[in-house]
């Protein structure tokens, strides 16, 4: 069970007293707007992925607590894909525009490399949330262009963005 510490933050291991906060985040529009966890719509639906993956997944899955006040605030979590790694993550909206994700990413980004061990770590965002990708740029990830688009349940076309970071682009840029 890993668990770090930032200035800040301290990333660690969901709990099940994070229940009611996370819950609060996936079904706040706001903030799943462009994730995965937006298609959780039931009560049912959430509780099952809440077990079985914010839970259960131990490695991967971090949440973002506050150090001085110790309040969750916020997820960090690293999917397995293909080339490597694929992370997400998502703030309540009190906590935006802090620079929690970029300093929690910058933590977990040697995680992702060094114990996880990806050759590649990309994350995608919505070009109408053009903030995720600066936080993105901040975690030294580098622009890869335009990923796919879609159309967004409100009709709007969505270009998806992607960022990645390769381990020998880290390794340099924390030597």
């Amino acid at each position: 069970m890993a668990q770090f510490e930032t200035e800040r933050l301290i990333l660690r291991p969901m709990t099940t007293a994070d229940h009611d906060v996370l819950a609060d985040m996936i079904f706040d529009p706001q903030v799943v707007a462009y994730l995965r966890y937006r298609r959780v719509q039931s009560v049912d639906a959430f509780e099952q992925v809440f077990t079985d993956h914010f839970l259960a997944d131990r490695t991967r899955v971090f949440g973002i607590e506050r150090r001085r006040d110790h309040q969750l605030i916020g997820f960090y979590e690293f999917h397995d894909a293909e080339a490597g790694g694929e992370l997400t993550y998502a703030l309540r909206p009190d906590a935006w525009g802090q620079g929690y994700v970029a300093e929690a990413g910058n933590r977990l980004m040697g995680y992702g490399f060094e114990t996880l061990n990806y050759q590649t770590i990309e994350a995608h965002y919505a070009s109408v949330n053009p903030n995720s990708g600066r936080v993105m740029a901040k975690m030294g990830m580098q622009d890869a262009g335009e990923l796919h688009t879609f159309t967004s349940d409100r009709g709007e076309l969505i270009h998806v963005m992607r960022y990645v970071l390769t381990k020998q682009a880290w390794q340099r840029l924390s030597a």
